[in-house]
């Protein structure tokens, strides 16, 4: 017992007197002193107050006896990058120093599917138009079984996009190696638009490449040449295994649209783009691979 209060008396008297780190006499004006050990390079540092982003920020439950918190909001979302201090009186958080976060603004890199040969891609599993010869992105159907039957095909077509039809099972269109060095921050989109009664029924997960009734497009990224990342229930709109799903019934409207994704860096960036559909009517459509960077 006399070992507990003699620990508990001693955080009482640290909370009442200064602290140092990096010195031993500490200003008595402050409650903590941080001192650069100039004896000492390889300790040599700084201060890192806590970095957030805006949604963070707004998480954080700041009350009256808060003025004077601090934090760092550093948000490629938004495009703020700011030293904040909370502002109990005025019950808001204060700007003090705010510096531009890179934006994306120059283009690196345009698929849009024009000046090709009408139908360069895969049709009934065979090359057609210009490809393989003088594109940027390479065309994997070998999961899909029955390509090659039928109408199935993926290529471009007459409104220049990338058109893919009752491919039953995974067809995939995969960007060359993009070189993004020498920038912040990197940025890509892609358009994505659908037709047909297309369909998605979460209890057939798992089967999605062999079930006949789920349709989907996933959309990837791999910096570097490193492991896929999958851009996972974009706006709300598919599942954590999938960019965008089909509705649970058919004739729904499929969630078309721009996915877009920010803040990546590194030296080369490849896109992959894998849909799936299984009938005659159902039709899925790239366009715009666009990859953008700043400073």
């Amino acid at each position: 017992m006399k070992k507990i209060v003699f620990i508990l008396l001693g955080f009482i008297s640290v909370s009442y007197a200064q602290m140092g780190v990096g010195t031993t006499t500490p200003s008595s004006a402050a409650v903590l002193h941080l001192e650069t050990a100039n004896y000492d390079t390889t300790k040599v540092g700084g201060f890192i107050m806590p970095v957030v982003t805006e949604a963070e920020q707004a998480l954080i439950p700041v009350a009256a006896a808060d003025d004077g918190m601090m934090v760092f909001v550093s948000d490629p979302g938004t495009g703020k990058w700011c030293w904040d201090i909370y502002d109990a009186q005025q019950t808001v958080w204060r700007s003090i120093n705010c510096a531009p976060v890179p934006t994306c603004d120059t283009q690196i890199y345009l698929e849009d599917f024009s000046g090709y040969t009408l139908n360069t891609g895969r049709d009934r599993r065979t090359n057609s138009g210009d490809y393989p010869g003088g594109v940027t992105w390479i065309i994997d159907d070998s999961s899909a079984d029955s390509l090659g039957q039928d109408n199935d095909y993926a290529y471009t077509n007459a409104t220049g996009q990338f058109e893919l039809n009752n491919t039953d099972g995974p067809v995939s269109l995969t960007t060359q190696a993009v070189n993004i060095s020498g920038y912040a921050t990197v940025c890509f989109s892609v358009d994505i638009d659908a037709t047909g009664n297309l369909e998605y029924d979460p209890a057939q997960h798992g089967t999605d490449d062999s079930n006949n009734i789920n349709d989907y497009v996933n959309v990837e990224y791999s910096i570097d040449g490193g492991a896929w990342t999958l851009v996972a229930d974009y706006g709300g709109n598919g599942t954590a295994d999938h960019t965008l799903v089909a509705p649970l019934t058919a004739d729904g409207t499929f969630p078309t649209g721009q996915v877009s994704v920010t803040g990546l860096s590194g030296s080369t960036l490849r896109i992959r783009i894998t849909s799936n559909t299984w009938a005659s009517d159902e039709h899925f459509y790239y366009d715009n691979i666009l990859v953008e960077g700043g400073n």
